[in-house]
């Protein structure tokens, strides 16, 4: 895509809908429900609410200094879409295959360890379930879309919708859970992972273009 000061609307939605799809609640739900067990509904609350948070400020910075970060390592937008692709595709490959990312530790690890809430919010809800290397690929890549500062602000107002959302999906996850199952879940993260596979497709695509001009035809 041709960098342009700021987007059509349809554009934006586009990358509504691309962002939804990897930074979407339905795969953490199963995990926050396990991660929570046994804890108070106001703990569960403290906890989506620390998650969200965390995940809101690792977005905003991959809006506005994700360019900035990758100027200081002298990596390409090309060569990031080309890498962030493959990276993408394979997420959403297993999407498609219904393997969803967990936690690494156990409830009852966690609970030996007496990991606080604040410390479970940043690590596995907010990273990297809620914004993983995929998701911060992603924001970073459609951040350059744009050239005007008012790219980066529609930008960070499509990450604190969607960041809002999460936060009411978590304080809803055992409910969500319930009435969607394992096999409700399942289908969304397929549909996701296909979204998932098109951006990244369209990313890698794009990338190689630029690095390699003559691809264009």
């Amino acid at each position: 895509m041709q960098r342009k000061l700021m987007l059509p609307i349809e554009e934006y939605t586009k990358i509504f809908f691309g962002v939804l799809a990897i930074m979407g609640p339905f795969s953490a739900l199963p995990i926050f429900v396990n991660l929570t067990v046994g804890k108070s509904t106001q703990e569960k609350n403290q906890l989506a609410l620390h998650a969200s948070f965390a995940g809101w400020i690792i977005a905003l910075c991959s809006v506005w200094l994700g360019n900035s970060i990758l100027n200081f390592f002298n990596i390409s937008i090309p060569a990031f879409k080309v890498a962030g692709g493959i990276l993408l595709l394979t997420l959403a490959i297993n999407m498609i295959n219904a393997k969803i990312p967990g936690a690494k530790q156990t409830p009852e690890e966690l609970s030996e360890a007496k990991i606080s809430n604040r410390d479970l919010a940043i690590v596995p809800l907010a990273i990297p379930l809620m914004m993983g290397p995929g998701a911060i690929s992603t924001v970073i890549v459609f951040s350059h879309y744009g050239k005007a500062i008012g790219h980066l602000f529609m930008m960070s107002a499509i990450v604190s919708v969607l960041v809002l959302y999460i936060f009411i999906s978590l304080r809803a996850a055992a409910y969500l859970s319930a009435k969607l199952g394992l096999i409700g879940i399942n289908v969304i993260s397929r549909i996701m992972g296909l979204i998932l596979a098109s951006i990244a497709v369209e990313f890698m695509a794009s990338g190689l273009i630029q690095l390699f001009p003559v691809l264009a035809g």
